[in-house]
């Protein structure tokens, strides 16, 4: 499916930029040739026809922000871009963010990041290798027993980086979160690391971080730059002394998770959270972990993935990626009751 994106003022070709449309979000990367104000396609994953019916409703909202560690380097050399037969505007593909992105979870372990130390990998050169944020144990478990890469960007790393906290220690937090080392973070860094070690409300951030005029910025921005640089984080008015009461949410519990074993139409529903009527992969994984609370165990982490692995592939015969209801739900031969029974999930 294809979204029409226009480009906020200040950014220029090779910087992405991060667009909510209706209640996903995408990382796209300005092509070359397109100044502010003008516009492009995005190309996404095509969504089932009820969602995309919605998607084209709602008018896309670019977020406006770099992320400073996906920035095109200057001596890439130049790529033949798509264009539109009709209107002729490039055509460039999008990277949907994930629920555990999108809700501040560990991508490896689906535990929510705000519940304990988070860490981020570090390339052979030392430094980040992305702007993601890990749980810290399971990030270490990673780089001890995997493949050696980011799992999301590929990228080879060679250590982990535990963060500090901001609230203690903001000078090696600061340095810590400053993806390209050049001593001011970004709006798109300084949320995300809010985001991945604060109990905060992550949507009112995200409305920060669309609206360049919001009062966070003008309050820690102290110079209007666009950034902040640590003299602004240690001011009497900055980010860190700001962030020990900012945002603060109340505990809640939530609605229960059904059982799987005893009613698996009704965990379907529950972690079908995009009503899509599909569940991919890493849904499942996800759901999986979070409803037998495995999220904080490296070792059940690696073999919930690996028993997905090894039985996906006789569900998604196509290649999809994704399970619907009906290969889901199937009487003793749909995915639900293959897991329960290769898990054993109905004994615990």
């Amino acid at each position: 499916m294809r979204v029409s994106v226009q480009v906020p003022p200040g950014l220029a070709p090779g910087r992405q930029l991060r667009v909510q449309v209706g209640n996903r979000q995408y990382d796209v990367t300005i092509p070359n040739g397109v100044a502010p104000g003008g516009s492009f396609l995005m190309e996404v994953p095509a969504p089932p026809p009820s969602v995309a019916a919605a998607m084209q409703a709602e008018a896309p909202v670019p977020m406006g922000l770099p992320i400073e560690m996906q920035r095109a380097a200057p001596e890439a050399p130049p790529t033949t871009l798509r264009r539109s037969e009709t209107t002729g505007r490039p055509i460039v593909d999008a990277a949907p963010r994930s629920n555990a992105e999108m809700k501040a979870e560990c991508p490896i372990c689906f535990e929510a990041l705000a519940d304990g130390p988070v860490g981020v990998f570090l390339g052979p050169d030392g430094k980040r290798v992305s702007q993601h944020f890990f749980n810290l144990a399971a990030a270490e478990e990673w780089l001890r027993s995997g493949t050696g890469l980011c799992p999301l960007t590929r990228k080879r790393i060679s250590s982990v980086l535990p963060v500090p906290d901001i609230r203690t220690h903001p000078n090696e937090w600061f340095a810590a979160v400053d993806i390209d080392g050049d001593r001011r973070l970004s709006r798109v860094e300084v949320v995300e690391c809010l985001k991945a070690q604060l109990p905060i409300d992550g949507a009112q951030l995200d409305a920060a971080v669309a609206d360049p005029r919001h009062w966070m910025w003008q309050q820690w921005d102290a110079d209007g730059s666009g950034y902040i640089e640590a003299n602004e984080l240690l001011a009497p008015q900055g980010l860190a002394a700001y962030v020990r009461t900012a945002f603060e949410r109340a505990a809640t519990g939530g609605d229960a998770i059904p059982d799987i074993a005893r009613d698996k139409d009704a965990w379907y529903n529950y972690w079908d959270e995009d009503r899509s009527g599909e569940l991919d992969k890493e849904e499942v994984v996800r759901a999986l972990l979070k409803t037998f609370r495995m999220t904080g165990e490296p070792a059940q982490v690696t073999m919930m993935r690996s028993a997905i692995d090894a039985i996906w592939p006789v569900f998604d015969d196509d290649g999809s990626g994704s399970i619907d209801r009906a290969e889901f739900l199937k009487p003793d031969e749909g995915l639900a009751d293959t897991i329960i029974a290769t898990l054993g999930l109905h004994t615990r």
